[in-house]
């Protein structure tokens, strides 16, 4: 029986102990000259999209080739764009003034028929993109809107409004915000699994928390724009600025449980910002002050 005990504790130091292994890292084909930021990997990790520093236009980056292709110069359209799930459709937004007013709508692009389509005309609401499976759906308001036709589930995937957090599962929303109704909510995602959210709070830092709103855990003050590496790690960054430019960045990984914290090595002489995870975990891209995109190989060992 004691050795039995000895034998669990062992295990659980193991798995305590995980850490991120950097393999290799290489600057992405076809980045070499800038230009690229905000990159997002498509759901089975064929491509990235990637945008101006002012989210201005959307460029398609083949991984295997480095092929790059624009997909729209629209004002707007790299933030918060949305891909299917057979990575074939593109939700994207378009920020126009009219009359000194901000509107914003919303289309989709055919990557088979190269052809883009209005979804949504111009809003002085907020419009956020969402898909399930590959139909399209977005969120208005505080309204969810969908195709009738459209039988595939929502998967779980938050927004923000009026500051805190909005959880949609199905055809319900609710409202979280689990470090009290008063504090201002962003950068906030459903794992992978659906289990859990992470989430920043404006001069707190980055928290994990499950997805009912419970049981949260601190990620530390400084893990911006953080996303999931897999159901256990969140990836994001640790960045010093002027207020005007950013001084220095850094890639740091956290366990979700707060436990353990790395900083991931990068290029010398470069800053390191806004990760995104590839979808099976081993790969993280992110960019330099110029606009440069870096992939990161991993292994979680």
């Amino acid at each position: 029986m004691k050795k039995l005990l000895v034998l669990i504790g062992l295990i659980g130091q193991t798995v305590f102990a995980q850490q991120v292994e950097v393999k290799s890292i290489d600057l992405l084909k076809g980045t070499e000259f800038g230009g690229y930021h905000f990159a997002v990997y498509s759901p089975q990790g064929t491509y990235l999209l990637t945008s101006s520093a002012n989210y201005a236009g959307l460029k398609q980056i083949t991984l295997e080739t480095g092929e790059v292709k624009i997909i729209t110069q629209e004002p707007g359209a790299g933030y918060d764009v949305k891909i299917s799930a057979d990575e074939s459709t593109i939700l994207f937004k378009k920020t126009e003034f009219i009359n000194n007013l901000r509107y914003t709508s919303l289309y989709q692009y055919s990557l088979e028929n190269k052809s883009v389509a209005k979804v949504e005309n111009a809003s002085r609401e907020k419009l956020t993109p969402a898909f399930a499976q590959n139909e399209p759906l977005f969120v208005k308001g505080k309204n969810l809107v969908r195709n009738a036709k459209t039988t595939a589930a929502v998967t779980p995937f938050i927004t923000i409004d009026n500051k805190k957090m909005v959880l949609y599962s199905g055809n319900t929303s609710k409202i979280l915000t689990p470090n009290g109704e008063n504090e201002s909510y962003f950068w906030a995602s459903v794992s992978p699994d659906g289990k859990h959210i992470a989430y920043a709070v404006a001069a707190k830092g980055t928290f994990v928390c499950k997805i009912d709103g419970t049981n949260v855990v601190s990620l530390g003050k400084k893990l911006n724009a953080p996303v999931w590496l897999n159901n256990q790690w969140i990836v994001g960054m640790d960045d010093i600025d002027d207020g005007t430019i950013v001084l220095s960045s850094t890639i740091v990984a956290s366990s979700i449980d707060g436990k353990v914290r790395q900083t991931l090595s990068t290029p010398s002489l470069k800053i390191a910002m806004y990760p995104a995870a590839s979808p099976n975990g081993k790969q993280i891209a992110f960019e330099t002050e110029k606009g440069e995109i870096y992939l990161m190989n991993i292994n979680i060992k």
